[in-house]
């Protein structure tokens, strides 16, 4: 019983080696490429990674974003994803009884990294480690 079931998988996979021509597969490739390039056109939500250089400092955050998928892309894979900020353009919080240390501010972060990307509508930023910065 066993063996007639294998010898008829091997007899179907031998049909359908056969039937699958060259002009099949591309055709099949082609239908794949328009269909992920239509659900590209869709509006998702998704989490990019985003470098922040803060006076030198480089701090790497995670923003949930919202766009169109070939936005999402460009900005997750293409797009140059380091933002050089001044001390001046973020709020800093300094934090308690540690000198030089300070937290930015979330809202201030994503502020900053919505107006450097303006194709993407981003819904929030992880929290930045401390820096370190002298007082000048």
């Amino acid at each position: 019983m066993t063996r007639k079931i294998l010898d008829k998988g091997k007899t179907l996979f031998g049909n359908l080696k056969r039937r699958i021509t060259p002009a099949f597969l591309v055709t099949l490739a082609l239908a794949l490429i328009f269909w992920y390039s239509g659900k590209l056109q869709y509006t998702y939500t998704a989490e990019v990674p985003v470098s922040v250089v803060i006076d030198g400092e480089r701090h790497r955050v995670t923003c949930v974003v919202e766009g169109t998928g070939h936005n999402i892309l460009s900005a997750r894979y293409f797009k140059r994803k380091t933002i050089k900020v001044r001390r001046g353009d973020v709020e800093l919080i300094p934090i308690e009884g540690v000198s030089d240390t300070y937290s930015v501010s979330s809202s201030s972060l994503q502020h900053l990294i919505s107006v450097r990307n303006p194709s993407l509508k981003v819904l929030s930023v992880s929290q930045m480690p401390y820096i370190h910065l002298t007082t000048d």
